[in-house]
């Protein structure tokens, strides 16, 4: 024992020895250096005591001193390690330094994704690279011939640590990563057949129509497809007004400026009489050289068959283009407006042809009719057409008139962008039309549910006729909506980093999009309101779905909207004036923006978690409806949008949702009776062991309904029509957080008349 502390002893004299050499190796500072690092560290040191003083002092000394005391050595280990780096750095030659910071750099633009990730994959590259070839070359000028066996050995572990480490980066590099296999709550499972009686046509079946196709577009375009021999002729339009920095090479590639955007759209028409609605599909941001707007002929096809006339158009050339951007030093700005505004102007194209006599599409357009699709930023794109389409003038240049006005009665958004234009500075709000947003859980481009806020601000007027859906699809990317695309939804190298392995087939994929979007169409533009049935639960459509994991929302203009939780900061007012909001027994009760993944949305809810293990009683949250200004239908529902927010949930969430009349009689239902609460769908994007690197979960919302009649069948003495408060009780999972917006009352003999 006395032994082992006499040797600690020496190798401790050993080490400070060692350091004390080190330090006095290191050369004088000079008069002038000395004085600066002298003045510069005073100075600091004195304000930082005052602020320290002016922050701590109130504690005490002690406190004071001892709360100083560690930041100085914080401090002084961070600034030391830096300038032992900084030390060693310059140690290594300038002709190692050039190269590698070219390196880094080149290696850091090929990896484009999230920039954490982008940093530690680059950093790693460059290592391993750098160790495997000095060693390497060490060995082949001979190095370690004549060496002594420790620094034979110490090079044989560090070649074999780099061996290992560089095969792992380029392992994982190529590999697609890990697949999720479990889907617990997919479709067969959370919605069985017995409760689904199959009395609707797949939507995604190819209709009774022959189909035909067609080109058009501006004369001499950069795209012979558009200038085939039986094409239609457009004339450009000037839309220079709504981009900035068009670059001559970007002129150069395509052969015209943005004074003269050419109008050039690829066709499928049904081959009959017509009139047929007018289906409009514009693409997203992508290579401006890698045609996206072929990518949507599957969509094309299978809805020309079922009667529409479905047009991809191109606005390619307003897409990335690093040649022309200089290598996006000199990128095209503000385009996300004419993406919108040449929607508009294509369908004034149409507009003519529509009454042109010798035109192939006289009268077979229904302009009455009208859905733009849009993937992406033309997700956004097709907002900003509809917002476009009712206004008199440019928001931003009142000397640009608009004459639009056309029959845009249903905008989808796929993948969709938002936020990225507002116009005047407002974000877009549309009332009184049909929408519908895709998303997956995957999307590697997109990767916060960003249509759901274009969801939050569509609205409607009392006594019309639209609705709104939203659907969140797990295993979904951004790019299998496309087929041009596809799996890739990082440019190059940079789908490397990403866990691709989770994903859906793509042939599943545009299976989804396929149902959803025929079923959307066909209840909005052809009037087949029963289709309005696979939005508000998809268990109507599990035949015909992937069988994977889905969330979804929905809402009416046939709802009156009791509270939507943005009206004011009160957490006792209902959004209708003259209710009242208790909590009783919660955990959390709060209002607030709904938390996505990389910052607030910009829509909020009601945030209501519990314990029941710590609660006094049982915790419940009651919206109290107002006694006067909402009548309530007695064979209307309930509903209410509720989004899990536990973190750690894997299980479904359930409650009791209780109603009670003006009389005191109450009668309850399971949450679980209409499907039950889905966790946070996880989708780790980035390739383990990397993934928590960006977040994987978000809350999405789901809709609920229960009929009250239902309620009436439990206790036959409640009186739907004299409904007075609705209660969510907290007695079934011990413990959890949620969200609640959009509670209402739907009137569902309205539609249900109109079905018949």
């Amino acid at each position: 024992m006395a032994e082992t502390k006499l040797s600690e002893r020496v190798m401790n004299r050993t080490w400070r020895k060692r350091l004390m050499t080190t330090v006095r190796r290191l050369p004088p500072l000079s008069p002038g250096w000395k004085g600066a690092a002298i003045a510069l560290s005073g100075t600091a040191g004195i304000l930082f005591l005052v602020q320290s003083y002016l922050l701590i002092g109130s504690r005490g000394p002690g406190d004071y001193v001892i709360g100083t005391a560690v930041f100085l050595l914080a401090i002084a280990l961070i600034s030391g390690g830096i300038a032992g780096l900084l030390h060693v750095a310059k140690r290594i030659p300038s002709r190692y330094i050039g190269p590698a910071i070219a390196s880094f750099i080149l290696l850091f633009i090929s990896f484009i994704g999230p920039m954490t990730v982008m940093v530690i994959v680059t950093l790693s590259i460059l290592a391993g690279c750098s160790l495997s070839g000095a060693l390497v070359c060490r060995w082949m000028r001979g190095a370690y011939r004549e060496a002594k066996t420790l620094k034979k050995t110490a090079a044989g572990i560090a070649a074999a640590v780099t061996a290992v480490m560089t095969i792992g980066i380029g392992t994982w590099l190529v590999d697609d990563g890990r697949a999720k296999l479990a889907k617990p709550y997919r479709l067969s499972v959370t919605k069985p057949a017995e409760r689904y009686p199959a009395v609707l046509d797949n939507p995604a079946e190819p209709g009774p129509y022959p189909v035909r196709t067609l080109t058009y577009g501006s004369k001499d375009s950069y795209r012979a497809v558009f200038n085939a021999e039986d094409s239609l002729i457009t004339e450009p339009v000037d839309g220079s007004a709504f981009v900035a920095n068009w670059s001559s090479l970007r002129t150069k590639t395509f052969g015209f400026g943005p004074e003269a955007m050419p109008l050039n759209g690829l066709v499928w028409y049904p081959d009959g009489d017509g009139p047929f609605p007018l289906v409009m599909i514009v693409h997203g941001n992508h290579l401006a050289t890698d045609y996206s707007d072929p990518g949507y002929a599957y969509l094309g096809e299978l809805l020309a068959s079922r009667g529409y006339i479905v047009v991809s158009i191109d606005e390619n050339f307003l897409n990335t283009s690093p040649f022309d951007d200089l290598f996006m030093l000199n990128v095209l700005e503000n385009e996300n407006p004419a993406r919108g505004w040449l929607m508009l102007e294509h369908l004034k194209v149409w507009e003519e042809w529509n009454g042109t006599e010798d035109n192939p599409f006289h009268r077979k357009a229904d302009m009455s009719r009208i859905a733009l699709i849009g993937h992406s930023r033309g997700g956004e794109a097709v907002t900003v057409a509809a917002a476009y389409n009712r206004l008199p003038a440019s928001p931003e240049n009142g000397g640009i008139a608009f004459d639009y006005g056309f029959g845009i009665r249903s905008v989808i958004s796929l993948a969709g962008t938002d936020g990225q234009y507002e116009p005047a500075g407002r974000p877009t709000e549309l009332t009184d039309l049909n929408y519908l947003t895709l998303q997956g859980a995957h999307d590697m481009d997109v990767s916060s549910f960003a249509g759901a806020a274009q969801y939050s601000r569509i609205g409607f007027t009392p006594g019309s006729d639209y609705f709104k859906a939203s659907v969140y699809i797990y295993g979904a990317n951004h790019g299998q909506f496309n087929t041009v695309w596809g799996r890739s939804d990082a440019p190059g190298l940079g789908n490397l980093l990403y866990n691709r392995a989770q994903l859906i087939p793509q042939e599943e994929q545009l299976q989804a999009a396929k149902v959803l979007i025929s079923s959307f169409l066909e209840a909005t533009l052809y009037g087949k309101t029963e289709y309005r049935a696979i939005f508000q639960d998809l268990g109507h459509a599990r035949e015909w779905l992937p069988d994977t994991m889905y969330i979804q929302d929905y809402s009416d203009s046939r709802t009156t909207l009791v509270s939507t939780f943005d009206e004011d900061i009160d957490l006792t007012t209902t959004t209708l004036p003259g209710g009242q909001l208790i909590g009783e027994q919660l955990a959390e009760w709060k209002e607030e923006k709904v938390e996505m993944k990389f910052a607030p949305g910009p829509y909020s809810a009601v945030r209501l978690g519990w314990d029941r293990d710590r609660a006094r009683g049982t915790p419940s949250y009651t919206i109290v409806l107002p006694d006067t200004g909402l009548a309530v239908p007695p064979d209307g529902s309930i509903v209410f949008s509720v989004a899990d927010r536990s973190e750690a949930r894997e299980e479904m969430t359930d409650l009791t949702v209780q109603v009670e009349d003006m009389h005191g009689n109450t009668a309850s239902m399971p949450l679980s009776a209409a499907g039950g609460l889905l966790p946070m769908l996880e989708g780790g994007i980035v390739k383990w062991p990397l993934t928590s690197l960006m977040p994987t979960r978000e809350p999405v919302f789901q809709t609920f309904a229960f009929r009250l009649s239902d309620f009436s069948r439990v206790n036959p003495a409640f009186q739907p029509e004299r409904l007075s408060r609705i209660r969510l009780v907290f007695d079934k999972t011990a413990a959890g957080s949620i969200y609640l917006r959009d509670v209402g009352i739907r009137d569902d003999v309205a539609v249900s008349h109109a079905d018949e």
